[in-house]
């Protein structure tokens, strides 16, 4: 009888300590992917060309400027691609199809902080259109340099042809569209010589970010799931006593 009134004061301990996680981190997750808005000051070039002194570019005017230097595209909102390079890869058959691509991007926003994550399809001609890659969440940091985004990623299942690439920003907690950019917008997206990559070969997607959040997701999905597991076993054993 004392040996069950221990197991069930652990398991109770237990189970109050995984449900006090869940919680904890669950509301974690949802401030996370919350914007927040503050004045944002300038960085040196920017106050350089504004000819104002550094730390006091108020907001609008700090995002004012930095739209202004921005790559046309073909929607935008509270955030807007900055900068974008594109570069072909892996030409294995020397016949000028390529069969990997390397995107970066630099993207801001109005707000201080504002998680997003963004999804990259690829249009055929006659204007069909397939989605290669959907990335991780990662954070835009106002009007920043240095949140830059960049995947690599093969080209499969898809015939040989010209493609032009399209990029939607979508917002991590709505998956409202934030901003948008294709071929149709700018020439460095536009007539990508592409073929698939041999059938025998896995494809392979690869993340870089200034701004990841992705695996501070996984870490805390993985926590949940070693509570959730450690209180099945406990009460699984507290059932056999």
């Amino acid at each position: 009888m004392k040996k069950l009134t221990k197991n069930a004061l652990i398991l109770s301990t237990s189970l109050l300590f995984s449900t006090t996680a869940s919680v904890l981190f669950a509301s974690e997750l949802e401030e996370n992917l919350q914007p927040t808005r503050e004045i944002l000051a300038p960085n040196a070039a920017q106050a350089a060309a504004l000819k104002l002194p550094i730390g006091v570019l108020a907001d609008t005017t700090a995002t004012a400027a930095a739209q202004s230097t921005a790559v046309n595209q073909s929607y935008l909102s509270t955030a807007w691609f900055q900068t974008i390079n594109l570069t072909l890869k892996s030409d294995f058959n020397n016949n000028g199809y390529y069969s990997r691509l390397y995107i970066r991007f630099d993207a801001n926003t109005e707000y201080t902080r504002q998680p997003a994550y963004a999804v990259y399809s690829l249009i055929g001609n006659g204007g069909y259109e397939t989605i290669i890659y959907t990335s991780t969440v990662f954070n835009l940091s106002g009007v920043s340099n240095q949140d830059w985004f960049a995947i690599e990623t093969d080209i499969k299942t898809l015939p040989r042809g010209m493609y032009k690439l399209r990029i939607q920003l979508k917002d991590a907690q709505t998956g409202y569209n934030l901003a948008e950019i294709s071929g149709y917008d700018t020439a460095t997206l536009d007539r990508m010589a592409l073929e698939d990559t041999y059938n025998d070969e896995p494809a392979v997607y690869y993340e870089e970010s200034a701004g990841s959040v992705g695996i501070l997701s996984i870490l805390g999905l993985s926590c949940l799931y070693y509570f959730r597991r450690k209180s099945r076993i406990e009460q699984s054993s507290a059932t056999r006593c």
